[in-house]
């Protein structure tokens, strides 16, 4: 005698039910897998419309290239007025950097420069002096640079972006000695000369 739960066609009533379930899973992944697909070529498509129209369309003043910065730009010196002097040593603030393997180096510079008037302030070393002075300054302290230059006698100037009118004084290996008191005052005498682009 046949089971109450078996189905015409040799399967029970159980299988038939978990085949449906089974076919409806299938055919609701089918619907949505459709439903996505259809949605990126959509996507895709819009995006290929829109590209192809901007490369199409043409610019506003045909062979004109706007110019592209990468990273920050490059700092640029306040000219100073013509026939300015260098600024004078009390209105100068100085550190001293020592590059070389001189100890104490920095300091005694420091003290010399602070007897002829500079503001000095703390002392301490680089590893960036490759030559036997250099200035580092800010685009506002050309004119303080020019005056530490006058006692320093041959020096790198290197502009930096720096804010304020404050210099640093780098040490390196090479270095002599501040220049001679006299030859320094000639030196503030004279007119600075216009740093590179200033008329």
């Amino acid at each position: 005698m046949s089971s109450p739960r078996a189905h015409p066609y040799g399967r029970s009533a159980d299988d038939v039910r978990r085949r449906r379930r089974r076919t409806h899973r299938t055919r609701r992944m089918r619907i949505t897998q459709l439903i996505i697909f259809s949605l990126l070529g959509i996507t895709l498509l819009t995006i290929g419309a829109v590209a192809l129209r901007e490369l199409t369309e043409p610019v506003a003043e045909p062979g004109v290239i706007a110019p592209k910065t990468f990273g920050d730009a490059p700092a640029e010196v306040a000219c100073p007025e013509p026939g300015a002097a260098p600024a004078a040593p009390a209105e100068i603030e100085v550190r001293v950097l020592n590059g070389t393997g001189r100890s104490g180096l920095a300091g005694s510079v420091s003290e010399e420069l602070g007897a002829r008037g500079f503001v000095t302030g703390e002392t301490g070393n680089s590893n960036d002096a490759p030559q036997a002075a250099t200035i580092v300054y800010g685009p506002d302290g050309y004119l303080s640079a020019m005056g530490l230059a006058a006692h320093v006698g041959e020096a790198e100037l290197r502009l930096d972006d720096r804010e304020g009118t404050g210099v640093d004084l780098l040490l390196g290996q090479g270095w002599t000695g501040i220049a001679e008191a006299a030859a320094a005052e000639a030196a503030m005498a004279e007119p600075v000369p216009a740093p590179e682009g200033c008329a």
